[in-house]
């Protein structure tokens, strides 16, 4: 569960204290666990932005695109303490954005990503690309620190 502590949040996985860098790594890895594709994330703290990351992920259809957006929000939810500020694009299910202030994770139909270009837009930040092996491992990591009634199959459909 998170914790204010001053002016930083503490995010806990059981006992482990995740880190920002953590936190963004750990929904793409969950996008990909959902058949997301082309994770992307972008660190924008140099940039003066309005957030310190992006996260993008590629989804096939509609159902997909919020099939992972939505299980990155429960995960988020029931294992980290951590809630949306927003939540747009449920609706149109062509681009969803989850707003957790510090990250923003954009789950975008492939047309869609391809349109808004954020990758062109943000060009001047830093790139973020683990590798897929090193997102199931960060996964696997984080879900053996969760107590043992968490961390299972978190997608619930009736939210949508």
């Amino acid at each position: 569960m998170s914790k204010k502590t001053s002016e930083n949040v503490i995010i806990k996985a059981g006992e482990r204290i995740l880190e920002r860098e953590e936190i963004v790594k750990l929904a793409m890895a969950i996008g990909l666990e959902k058949k997301a594709t082309r994770p992307l994330a972008i660190d924008l703290r140099s940039q003066g932005a309005f957030t310190e990351y992006f996260v993008l992920l590629s989804a096939a259809n509609a159902r997909q695109v919020a099939a992972v957006a939505e299980e990155i929000r429960i995960f988020f939810r029931d294992n980290l303490g951590l809630q949306p500020v927003a939540v747009d694009g449920r609706e149109q299910r062509t681009w969803i954005l989850l707003d957790y202030g510090f990250l923003f994770v954009h789950v975008f139909q492939e047309p869609t990503r391809e349109l808004y270009a954020l990758e062109q837009l943000w060009s001047k930040g830093r790139y973020m690309t683990p590798s897929e092996q090193e997102l199931a491992q960060l996964f696997a990591e984080i879900k053996a620190a969760l107590p043992k009634a968490a961390g299972g199959d978190t997608f619930d459909s009736a939210t949508l």
